[in-house]
């Protein structure tokens, strides 16, 4: 299950070969930065818009403006705001990303401005973004801010927010904490859920974020703000036929990486 808050800124495939390192953001972010990784996101990329139809902004002002500065957050190489323009063909796209390494961005490109920022801390000043963006968009940074860290990002983001624009962040729950799994009938899928617990509860952060969202928020002071859910199915319970594989193959994967990452195995 994925949820996906948006919120206005008031106006007044396995294996045993070992995987590359990580490219610069070692300790600050769990899942790795290679190539390996940036394919894994562009597979999943294309799960999460058959969930939810293809649609990668529910921002109320993508239907009252014609003209979007849009803001993508966590951006790897781009592939959501390469993307955006597929949904939103009739507008005029003014497309920035930043992640919080650079090493596998693609060439520069007169279409997305990528850059190199970690959203802990604030936009430089240089760089002329305070109060700009009609949209900011971050997604699936579970595994990249902890707990503590969620109100700071969150001001962060809300400083580079022109007056009246709207933040939508997208974060995911693998394991549905309203349904646990039954450790007698479903042994391996709880086992995977007190996994995803100790895994982010262990480096500080919270696997139950995505429903915390709205909080936060509205803490921040934000206006308008709703949640909307969409439902994940994995393997055999996708919901596009070309994904029951591919979907299941993302599952193993990032459990994998993390697996690796933490000392002990269940």
């Amino acid at each position: 299950m994925a949820s996906a808050a948006t919120a206005s800124r008031p106006v007044a495939v396995t294996g045993s070969v070992p995987l590359p390192s990580f490219s610069g953001t070692e300790g600050a972010y769990m899942l790795p930065h290679h190539q390996q990784e940036i394919d894994r996101l562009t597979r999943q990329h294309r799960f999460m818009n058959s969930t939810t139809g293809g649609q990668l902004l529910i921002t109320p002002n993508i239907k009252e403006k014609k003209e979007l500065r849009v803001l993508d957050c966590g951006a790897a190489d781009g592939t959501w705001l390469r993307d955006l323009p597929r949904q939103l063909p009739d507008h005029k796209l003014e497309l920035h990303g930043v992640d919080i390494g650079s090493t596998l961005f693609p060439p520069p490109s007169a279409d997305v401005d990528l850059r190199e920022h970690d959203i802990r801390r604030p936009f430089p000043a240089s760089w002329g973004w305070q109060s700009s963006f009609d949209v900011i968009h971050q997604r699936l940074l579970i595994w990249g801010i902890k707990s503590v860290e969620w109100p700071v990002v969150i001001k962060n983001l809300v400083e580079g927010l022109k007056p009246g624009g709207y933040i939508q962040l997208v974060e995911a729950e693998w394991i549905s904490h309203d349904k646990p799994a039954d450790p007698a009938t479903r042994p391996q899928l709880h086992k995977q859920a007190l996994m995803q617990e100790w895994s982010t509860a262990g480096f500080g952060m919270d696997i139950h974020i995505a429903y915390k969202l709205e909080g936060l928020l509205k803490d921040a002071g934000l206006e308008d703000v709703t949640t909307v859910q969409f439902d994940h199915g994995y393997g055999a319970l996708a919901k596009a036929e070309d994904q029951k594989n591919a979907s299941a193959e993302l599952w193993v994967e990032c459990f994998r990486t993390l697996d690796e990452k933490i000392p002990g195995t269940f």
